[in-house]
């Protein structure tokens, strides 16, 4: 008999473990392609002003290149493992090194060309299912699904990359051991190397610790801040995961009873712990990400109405230089105003850009004027001013805004060659004109003193046309029209000002509205909750079939385990309830620590809005999310423990 025919034979046996390594390769491909045709889709960027959403769709693309890596390259060590003990049968029978590279690559390279091929063809079927429901609960219906080539390369690539890694990192370390070490492979235990019951007690501090500081700094913390505490996070979760059972252990010896009854589970939870701790740290990371991305995302996309009519108090919002090529105020209301929507109210106001030298620099920056009037009509204020007096005024809710009110600084304008200098009589902070580039701060002065600075400072005058109607939510087409009509008079009018630190003409001419803004908010927030649904279905798929596959990968040993066992006087019943126990620990652990965490987190994020308890949809959504993955979850642990019972009792 042959080489080929004694690796065929066996290979005939024993396919499963072929036919379940080729899956996983297969599904790692289809996942990722069915991804990209939402990722690489030209189409969604260019649709309803979505210009940010690649970039939001990166940290889940980062996310799921992370997990590929991971599951990939556990699925084939897992494979590799079972066949360590039949390469040394090979070298045995006169198989030499390079013919067990040969096989290697032989077998790896046609799984992954079957894998790369099957995925595809399953992504592409799937991909178009996905995509059509994706944009339909979104309300993007007219963007087509189509293919193009980066969809293909990047799939492929990314695959190729992490599996040829894989086998590389397996081809190396299997062709350093001798044939004695390849036979013992399956009857040797994996070295425990560190066992430090304070190092675990040290671990969980640490971890809580840094939740606790993130709690503390988040109000004035920086990116840099969130980002230290979170890898503090992290490293105090994997020093848990791989040293809390020993921490446990140590501190269930001090109640001998509680201890001796449990000392089976215990010893075989602590080596269970320490073997499983990537994956373990994986499914917990995993679940924590995925609850706090779903669960913000699904606050944003239900308060998509609520954020649009906050930030833009009016309907439509359109701010306009004074040059020759405008679109006037009849032609702007004949747009609007429709039989079925009527305008129920229109206010013109005048503003002016005060440009300004920056002293002792090179360059210029703009100060918006308005008169007290205006301010006043806008407001349903009542203020008053002097000459040579201003209020500083910020368009934007007061919660938002520092406290600071110094009505002793001084402001002064250029007028000719000379200085004129205003006194600061107060600040203001109130949403009252819709989100436009360069219209956040404004300075309040009183009707003669605007319409000197308007004949006599440097700067330009300009207008702000705002409109309420009946109903807002039927202005779309209406502000299509307008966004159009804009856009063509900033090509055509003629340039403002060519300084550094002024607006150009294109960036001045703009429009913005309640409608536009619910879209974009409710469509890129869709789409991203989605998405991250979409991976978390993934990721728990894929969790799972790594611990099973892990979990089951030694069987047999379990088997005879449970036999020596036997032999001692453990009944089945006892080893039902271990196997039960010790699954369920687990399972429910990483989930338990992931939801832990993602609830500090989303706590911890929610004091920017005033916290869970002023925002109860968030917690409700939290509650729905974590619920979700909990019935999953438990669902998987079910079917595992029966499998598990099946063939060892």
């Amino acid at each position: 008999m042959t080489f080929k025919q004694i690796v065929w034979k066996m290979a005939k046996v024993q396919y499963k473990k072929y036919l379940i390594y080729f899956l996983c390769n297969s599904f790692a491909v289809m996942f990722f392609f069915m991804f990209s045709t939402v990722y690489f889709n030209e189409r969604i960027i260019e649709a309803k002003k979505l210009d940010g959403i690649q970039d939001a769709l990166a940290v889940p693309a980062v996310a799921l290149v992370v997990f590929t890596v991971f599951f990939i390259s556990y699925a084939h060590n897992v494979f590799m493992k079972r066949r360590k003990s039949e390469f040394g049968l090979f070298m045995t029978l006169g198989m030499s090194h390079r013919d067990i590279s040969k096989l290697l690559l032989l077998e790896n390279g046609v799984i992954g060309l079957c894998s790369i091929v099957t995925g595809i063809i399953g992504g592409a079927i799937f991909s178009r299912l996905f995509f059509l429901l994706l944009m339909k609960s979104v309300g993007l219906e007219e963007i087509p699904f189509h293919f193009n080539g980066s969809m293909f390369l990047y799939s492929i690539a990314t695959f190729a990359l992490v599996f040829l890694a894989a086998v590389g990192k397996s081809l190396f370390f299997t062709l350093k051991k001798d044939v004695i070490q390849s036979l013992r492979s399956n009857r040797t235990a994996e070295t425990i190397k560190l066992k430090s019951p304070l190092f675990g007690g040290f671990g969980l501090v640490m971890m809580f610790g840094s939740i606790l500081m993130l709690y503390f700094s988040f109000s004035k913390s920086n990116g840099g801040e969130l980002l230290l505490w979170t890898i503090g996070v992290l490293i105090g979760l994997y020093i848990s995961l791989n040293q809390s059972v020993s921490f446990l252990i140590e501190l269930a010896k001090k109640n001998k009873p509680f201890y001796y009854r449990r000392l089976l589970l215990l010893t075989s939870l602590d080596y269970k712990f320490k073997q499983l701790t990537s994956i373990l740290m994986l499914v917990t990371v995993m679940i924590m990400v995925t609850i706090i991305y779903t669960t913000l995302l699904l606050t944003i996309y239900q308060s998509s109405e609520k954020d649009a009519i906050e930030g833009n108090p009016y309907d439509i919002a359109i701010v306009q230089a004074k040059t020759k090529n405008n679109l006037s105020s009849e032609e702007i209301s004949s747009i609007i105003n429709k039989q079925d929507n009527p305008i129920k109210q229109h206010l013109k106001m005048p503003i002016f850009y005060s440009i300004q030298t920056l002293p002792g620099v090179e360059g210029y920056f703009t100060n918006v004027v308005i008169s007290v009037d205006d301010f006043n009509k806008l407001t349903s204020q009542q203020k008053q001013l002097q000459e040579r007096e201003y209020i500083n005024y910020i368009n934007e809710a007061p919660e938002y805004v520092g406290n600071s009110n110094d009505d002793h600084q001084e402001l002064a304008f250029n007028i000719g060659s000379k200085e004129r200098t205003y006194q600061q009589k107060g600040m203001i902070a109130v949403k009252s004109i819709n989100n436009l580039s360069y219209l956040h701060e404004f300075i309040i002065v009183n009707q003669a003193e605007f319409e000197l600075l308007k004949k006599n400072a440097d700067g330009f005058a300009a207008e702000i046309q705002l409109f309420n109607v009946a109903n807002w939510k039927n202005t779309a087409d209406v502000v299509e029209i307008l966004d159009k009509k804009v856009k063509h008079y900033s090509k055509t009018a003629p340039q403002i000002a060519d300084r550094a630190g002024i607006p150009s003409q294109q960036e001045f001419f703009q429009m913005a509205s309640k409608i536009d803004s619910y879209q974009y908010h409710k469509n890129s927030s869709g789409i991203l909750f989605c998405v991250i649904s979409f991976l978390s279905v993934i990721f728990f798929f894929g969790t799972f079939i790594l611990l099973y596959l892990n979990l089951f990968s030694e069987l047999d040993l379990e088997q005879a385990k449970y036999q020596k066992l036997y032999k001692i006087g453990i009944t089945a019943r006892e080893v039902k309830r271990f196997i039960s126990n010790e699954l369920a620990t687990l399972f429910f652990i990483p989930l338990v620590l992931g939801t832990t965490l993602a609830y500090l987190y989303v706590a911890i994020l929610a004091t920017d809005v005033g916290g869970i308890m002023k925002n109860p949809e968030i917690l409700l959504h939290f509650v729905i999310i974590a619920s979700g993955y909990l019935c999953i979850q438990a669902g998987y642990f079910f079917y595992a423990r029966r499998k598990m019972c099946t063939n060892i009792i």
